[in-house]
């Protein structure tokens, strides 16, 4: 196997639990959905790099435009059904750009499938935005500039694809990061905030309050101190040691937000969550940490049971998150690598005491990116009836899973990618496919 290729590989049914990565096959590709031929693309305005670099098949050339609002369009010649755009950024590795996606049949009236969406700013490379497939002869990206310091205005693109519907399961209509999910009728509209901010009201179980930066950030962390609520589309600064912390409430839905800025000493964790009925969905943290971490622990999402957090917390989903970087195989504390994608402790355990006896149990982890560089992607320490299916794992760990005694019913399924530099999985798996 080629070193530090993330592959995706079927374990071979009673592997042990120290099972070796050499015990694998490689699966065949997944399903694809057709690339559409794009006959020509316009734009509103451009700097000498014009819009037909962007479909000439050359990652060298791009168009780029300055301003807010500044847009390309796609015409694919006659109306069809259109599912994803693949696009690669100009210094796509270095910055984010924000973005719009939209669908007109003629041109003049359009509908807008992906609002506010982010670039990884991890690759130069296409990255794919799925979308609910619709009919469409013209497909836009609208611009809103980059992350960049000294020239952030501009919207810059070296090449662009795009697709039909998957020949797969439809695709979801949620991607990963701020703008992934539509603002809902109602929703408290949450502005640029300078310090931390708390929410201590929310709605019912069947109508959850939902509070919606719209792209707006929030220096100081978030503070969720209310039942029913769902908060999205902000972009956390944390400027401390978490960035989201919802502490003890039942039905809380933490989604498409983008956290950095996380910064210790202590535990510094991109989520700190305690209760029934969260969902942590399709969040990204891409290094998330800021300075030099020393001897802190860092994990995207933690979660315990003490005698201060007494909510041993069920029916937990974590599904379609991105926590990535910076690589540090030599496991350097300097490094403010990830150290575990997910760590949770259950009552009495890690040193904990007090709080509910009853047990974590009903958790589902798939669906996400997970990019760790320390002893273990993945620790459960407690919970039970844990189904761990389809994520991608692309760090460095001794191992995928460090499961204690103290954890019955985890399940890791087959469909899960598994990169090279993982020395094991850590875990007996789970052949086939793991549930939706």
């Amino acid at each position: 196997m080629t070193k530090g290729v993330p592959v995706r590989r079927i374990l071979t049914a009673a592997l042990c639990a120290c099972a070796t990565l050499g015990s694998v096959a490689l699966l065949g590709p997944s399903a694809t959905a057709a690339t559409l031929t794009i006959t020509a693309a316009t734009a509103s305005s451009d700097d000498g790099n014009g819009p037909a670099n962007a479909i000439d098949g050359d990652l060298s050339t791009r168009w780029s435009g300055a301003g807010d609002g500044v847009w390309i369009r796609f015409d694919l010649g006659s109306v069809t059904t259109v599912g994803s755009l693949s696009l690669a950024w100009y210094d796509g590795d270095d910055r984010r750009s924000t973005f719009d996606v939209q669908l007109s049949q003629d041109g003049s009236e359009w509908s807008t499938v992906l609002s506010g969406a982010t670039s990884s700013g991890t690759t130069s490379s296409p990255e794919t935005y799925d979308f609910a497939d619709g009919p469409a002869r013209y497909v836009r990206v609208v611009g809103h500039g980059n992350s960049s310091s000294d020239s952030s205005e501009w919207t810059s693109i070296t090449e662009a694809t795009v697709s039909g519907p998957s020949d797969g399961p439809p695709p979801t209509t949620q991607t990963p990061g701020v703008g992934g999910v539509a603002t809902p009728p109602g929703a408290i509209l949450v502005p640029d905030q300078d310090s931390e901010y708390t929410i201590d009201s929310g709605g019912t179980a069947t109508a959850p309050k939902v509070y919606d930066c719209q792209g707006n950030t929030i220096r100081g962390g978030v503070v969720i101190k209310a039942d029913n609520v769902v908060v999205q589309n902000c972009r956390v600064d944390a400027e401390q040691q978490y960035g989201i912390y919802s502490d003890n409430n039942t039905n809380v839905t933490i989604q498409n937000n983008d956290i950095k800025g996380v910064q210790g000493p202590g535990d510094l964790n991109a989520i700190t969550f305690f209760g029934d009925d969260t969902k942590i969905l399709y969040n990204t943290a891409i290094d998330f940490v800021t300075g030099d971490p020393g001897d802190s622990h860092t994990d995207f999402i933690q979660t315990w049971v003490s005698s201060s957090h007494p909510t041993a917390s069920d029916d937990v989903q974590i599904r379609g998150n991105e926590a990535v970087g910076p690589a540090n195989p030599d496991r350097d504390n300097g490094v403010p690598s990830i150290h575990q994608f997910l760590m949770a402790e259950d009552y009495g355990r890690g040193g904990n005491s007090g709080g509910d006896t009853d047990g974590m149990k009903n958790w589902i982890v798939a669906d996400n990116r997970i990019g760790d560089s320390w002893n273990q992607a993945i620790k459960l320490d407690g919970p039970d009836d844990v189904a761990i299916t389809r994520n991608s794992f692309v760090g460095s760990s001794d191992k995928v899973m460090e499961v204690t005694d103290a954890s019955t019913g985890v399940r890791f399924y087959s469909d899960n990618e598994v990169g090279a530099d993982y020395e094991s999985v850590g875990m007996t798996v789970t052949s086939g496919p793991g549930p939706a």
